[in-house]
């Protein structure tokens, strides 16, 4: 759900594209390498990944953002609001772009998006990297859905978006009223409201979103501090062709010495 423009790779600059007669803002670097198509997650846009585009961009592969529909500036058309409804979207998309086949990237309902768009087209998908999934059968914080859903200012709205970041200094005064004033927009409360009634109750293939993971390669990570979608307990999701990484929250400077890892939850 971050907004700040800033730290977007260099002349990456977005852009909109029509898929099946919804306007869709995207973000689009074409490279040599395997395709990389990252999907946010509820309320969020092509800023939650403003921290990692330079790296991918760098890495010469082609890289694909896009803002689901009901979401950043793309259509407040969202249909049903079904995940299937969403993964329809990020497969249009695609192929309105040209890319046939991708290593798919999801945070939180964006990740459960990409297990269906696995499930409806594994023939497109090289593998998924899951970021706090959605739909595996942990608990969502629904507080915390209605409570974005509804706040009307900013002093609503702030004490759910810090559950969003380990570190709290990325929820600054800047990305609150960014997202206040998204949240404000003509047609975003109803589309975000549409989205949430949905439940994830199956896949296309009549399975669960659970029996998808592993079917290309997987990788599943976590923060174990986690307060909208509470990590998996160790060795849940473990199977052949899922890797998992459950990540502590970093420690404050000085505290030890030993290797860190940032925390995404």
């Amino acid at each position: 759900m971050e907004r700040s423009s800033g730290g977007m790779a260099p002349d990456l600059e977005p852009r909109f594209v029509e898929v099946a007669g919804r306007r869709i803002r995207h973000l689009l670097q074409r490279g040599r390498g395997d395709a990389v198509v990252l999907v946010h997650g509820f309320g969020g846009n092509l800023d939650t990944w403003r921290m990692n585009l330079g790296a991918l961009v760098a890495s010469g592969r082609t890289v694909a953002a896009l803002e689901l529909p009901g979401h950043g500036e793309s259509s407040r058309d969202v249909g049903s609001g079904s995940l299937g409804e969403l993964a329809m979207a990020v497969l249009g998309y695609m192929d309105a772009v040209g890319i046939e086949r991708a290593h798919l990237v999801g945070h939180s309902m964006g990740a459960a998006v990409c297990l269906d768009v696995t499930d409806r087209a594994p023939e497109c998908v090289r593998s998924v990297t899951l970021i706090a999934p959605a739909g595996l059968g942990q608990k969502i914080n629904a507080d915390f859905i209605r409570g974005f859903i509804t706040a009307g200012s900013r002093e609503q709205l702030e004490p759910g978006l810090r559950l969003l970041s380990a570190d709290p200094g990325l929820i600054t005064p800047q990305l609150i009223d960014e997202t206040l004033a998204y949240k404000r927009l003509a047609g975003v409360a109803s589309a975000l409201a549409t989205i949430a009634s949905n439940r994830y109750a199956g896949t296309h293939s009549g399975g669960t979103l659970r029996d998808v993971v592993g079917a290309v390669p997987t990788l599943v990570i976590w923060g174990a501090e986690d307060a909208v979608i509470p990590a998996p307990a160790p060795g849940d999701l473990a199977q052949r062709g899922v890797e998992v990484h459950v990540l502590p929250r970093p420690r404050a400077p000085g505290a030890d010495r030993g290797p860190r890892r940032r925390s995404t939850a």
